[in-house]
């Protein structure tokens, strides 16, 4: 960083930590947000209330894109420190804080770089609301008229507290599985326990169907393919001394293949399909369409190496992806995409929590390697 004070990315990233909100209720971090491009000079566009998009310009026609999320989780944060959450039973659980500091020092960055004449490509800074739920990047790409731009790549960084501080993480391919839901509504017919054989047992009905999409990972997809299919949620009958009438199911679908969720969204069909034939049941299937998953094209890998390495950061090439969802995947309808890790676990200080825990911290020294890492991903274009 040559623009950017270490105090500067400490009060960005600790003010979101305190003021977490929601998904598509960011009012208070878009605020800052703006004010803070504001004191920057810059002038950017909303095309969603808590959407932000900032235009950086360069030399010639071709755009790239650096997103970060800005939203929280519904967790209670536990960590005992000066700017824990002031909006109780919210957090920055995901490190969204994080992502947006982040992009505002890369921007702060760009923006000098930018007024030298010294960019030699232009970039589109969004900050991004509702990554959590709602698929927030395909409503913002839904409002807001990205065909207007020559877009040659968009990129991204997520805080990964499984690797150390100053390390790079990604891949070429699936890095994030695509995040789907399915559900299940049965319906049976109620009796008394001393007469079940007139009532219609929707609790078999939904044992069966349970038992058997558990099992289509191993007869129905590619063995060599990693693939889940999670029923976290089974409900059926309404008191203890009757024939169950309703029952319900819900889960999620994880994979990296396109085919292979269209024979799990097949079988699912099938299965109930047949389990209302044999139990009499009348069970209606819903497949819902969710987070596409995050491929990372080939063709910007080598500038994420680069860029990690000329960030003084340590480059890792990921073996396996990551069963996570991340709607990231969604910007790669408009150009190729890489999304990558940084790290921010640091033993020595106990910051080892996971995402999506209460006691998820780090250092923003940690932020330094990713607000690099941005500018030496805009300054490797024009460079080829």
């Amino acid at each position: 960083m040559k623009f950017t004070k270490l105090e500067q990315i400490k009060n960005w990233r600790r003010f979101l930590h305190e003021n977490p909100e929601l998904s598509l209720k960011e009012y208070k971090t878009t605020e800052f947000i703006r004010n803070e491009l504001d004191k920057m000079g810059l002038e950017y566009e909303a095309p969603m209330d808590t959407a932000t998009v900032v235009k950086l310009y360069g030399k010639g026609e071709k755009y790239i894109v650096l997103r970060a999320d800005i939203d929280a989780l519904p967790i209670k944060e536990m960590n005992d420190i000066e700017f824990r959450s002031k909006n109780d039973g919210v957090m920055h659980a995901c490190g969204h804080d994080a992502h947006a500091t982040m992009l505002l020092g890369a921007i702060n960055e760009l923006s000098e770089i930018s007024k030298s004449k010294d960019l030699d490509i232009n970039i589109l800074a969004i900050f991004q609301p509702s990554e959590e739920s709602f698929g927030g990047a395909n409503l913002l790409i839904e409002n807001y008229n990205f065909d207007k731009y020559e877009i040659i790549g968009s990129f991204a960084l997520h805080i990964n507290p499984d690797y150390e501080e100053g390390t790079i993480i990604s891949r070429i391919g699936p890095i994030m599985a695509s995040c789907n839901e399915f559900a299940v509504n049965i319906k049976g017919k109620s009796a008394h326990v001393g007469k079940r054989e007139e009532g219609i047992n929707a609790l078999n009905a939904a044992i069966q169907i349970y038992s058997q999409v558990q099992a289509i990972p191993t007869y129905d997809l590619d063995s060599k393919h990693t693939n889940i299919i999670h029923t976290g949620i089974v409900r059926a009958g309404e008191v203890m001394n009757s024939v169950p009438e309703n029952a319900f199911l819900e889960g999620t679908i994880r994979t990296y293949d396109k085919d292979d969720f269209e024979i799990i969204e097949k079988r699912i069909v099938e299965i109930c399909q047949g389990v209302s034939l044999s139990t009499k049941c009348e069970v209606v299937p819903e497949i819902r369409a969710g987070y596409p998953a995050v491929i990372n094209s080939e063709i910007l890998y080598d500038k994420s190496v680069n860029a990690a390495k000329k960030a003084k950061a340590n480059h890792i090439t990921r073996k396996d992806p990551y069963l996570l969802g991340e709607d990231f995947s969604f910007f790669g309808k408009i150009a190729p995409i890489n999304y990558s890790f940084i790290g921010v676990r640091n033993n020595e200080l106990g910051y080892t929590s996971g995402l999506h825990t209460p006691t998820l911290q780090l250092r923003e020294e940690a932020l330094i390697f990713g607000i690099d890492y941005f500018v030496e991903i805009a300054k490797s274009f024009g460079k080829e």
